[in-house]
């Protein structure tokens, strides 16, 4: 069945970044009708839409805002609707990590923060995107919302405490979300990454990254455009029966789905 998203209007937080730009241009090569692109920073935000091809710029709405606050989230969904009339699909990305520490060791305000970008944000951003949905012509019907969690939200991983909490959470709150919004006819998934080359994990000493290869059983990093094809699949009539979902894409390091 086919992946193309023909003329779907779709949302992207943390869309500056590796895995949320992968996954922007993976809509618009797939027939987006328009993507809106939501980051901290502008200057991120005009570099992520000029390496995308020059046929796939003008189809781009960007908006800076912290995803933590709601009138990021209600200024994202007013502008997208405005210009195109509309929401489809929504990837909620956005997301944060600390360098490992112990549970002991672990701030307070580092465990808000983790808290309040990973989970909180993606709860804002799962009901602003479905309210607007469910009030857009389809009334909800063929749309679909794609989280990212990780494979820390499946198994837990010595010295990420606060990121392992939040990332359990987005999956939790995945679950609720599909059975909620299945009689509207949107669906609701999560990705479950593992190490992916982007800047989040390029901070690390050649050690360290050693290290992490060493425990991924297909011995490498995942790329963003492999989360990319995994957000295309659940977001497209080809995933049409996935609901409730937590899709690992993770090199077979997690032992649970």
């Amino acid at each position: 069945m086919s992946t193309s998203i023909e003329g779907k209007v779709c949302v992207v937080t943390g869309g500056a970044g590796g895995i949320g730009s992968a996954i922007t241009k993976a809509y618009l090569d797939a027939g987006a009708e328009g993507v809106t692109i939501v980051d901290l920073a502008p200057a991120n935000l005009a570099s992520a839409v000029a390496r995308l091809p020059v046929e796939h710029q003008g189809k781009v709405l960007t908006v800076a805002g912290d995803v933590t606050q709601q009138a990021t989230h209600d200024e994202y969904v007013r502008q997208t609707v405005e210009r195109w009339g509309r929401l489809d699909i929504s990837a909620q990305v956005a997301g944060t990590c600390a360098s490992p520490c112990g549970i002991l060791e672990t701030k307070i305000e580092d465990w808000d923060h983790a808290f309040a970008v990973n989970a909180k944000g993606v709860f804002l951003g799962l009901q602003s995107s479905v309210r607007a949905m469910i009030a857009s012509p389809s009334g909800g019907q063929g749309c679909a919302v794609v989280l990212i969690s990780s494979q820390f939200g499946l198994e837990g991983m010595g010295g990420f405490s606060a990121y392992t909490s939040s990332k359990f959470a987005v999956r939790g709150l995945m679950q609720v979300a599909a059975q909620e919004f299945a009689p509207k006819g949107i669906r609701v998934n999560a990705i479950c990454p593992g190490p992916i080359d982007t800047q989040m994990l390029r901070v690390n000493t050649p050690e360290q990254i050693e290290q992490i290869v060493a425990g991924v059983p297909l011995g490498r990093y995942g790329q963003p455009e492999e989360i990319a094809s995994a957000a295309l699949f659940l977001s497209s009539k080809a995933g049409g029966f996935c609901s409730g979902t937590a899709m690992k894409v993770d090199g077979g390091m997690a032992k649970f789905a």
